[in-house]
């Protein structure tokens, strides 16, 4: 349980002496608040988690985490900007946790578009078969993968 939060979230002062904190961590989420004046920590892992909101209007934000088994945790009067991005950072480590994937991989993305792009190329007259071939080969990274699926 070592090193530097990703993220903090504290409460505004406006909701009492003690603000509540609440760190985001890379295996955990911490919540720090005081309780009868002494400090207490709770620790979370992402497992645990079932859903992040983020409500209210204006300037700011209640940011609710609810837990399996567990009463959910609210940071109240929190920056809007800050709620949101801690609510996105908290749900791509829940994704990790439960082993989803969190985004397709960027050279996927890439290489649709310059297949696309060499298509269009070919189709307005500009590259002859040959030279489609060639360049989808090297984009394709594989070699042999053919866009439409043959050889």
């Amino acid at each position: 349980m070592t090193g530097a939060p990703l993220m903090e979230v504290e409460e505004s002062w406006v909701f009492g002496m003690y603000p509540t904190r609440l760190l985001i961590f890379e295996d955990r989420i911490e919540v720090r608040g005081f309780e009868l004046l002494r400090e207490k920590i709770e620790a979370k892992g992402y497992d645990r988690v079932d859903g992040v909101t983020v409500s209210g209007e204006g300037w700011l934000a209640n940011l609710v985490i609810s837990e399996r088994g567990a009463r959910p945790i609210l940071v109240r009067g929190v920056n809007r900007d800050a709620a949101e991005r801690a609510g996105a950072l908290i749900e791509d480590r829940v994704a990790r946790a439960r082993g989803a994937p969190t985004q397709a991989p960027p050279e996927t993305v890439e290489e649709e578009g310059l297949i696309r792009n060499l298509k269009e190329l070919r189709d307005a007259g500009v590259l002859n078969e040959e030279e489609f071939e060639a360049k989808l080969r090297g984009v394709t990274r594989g070699g042999g993968r053919h866009p439409s699926g043959g050889p």
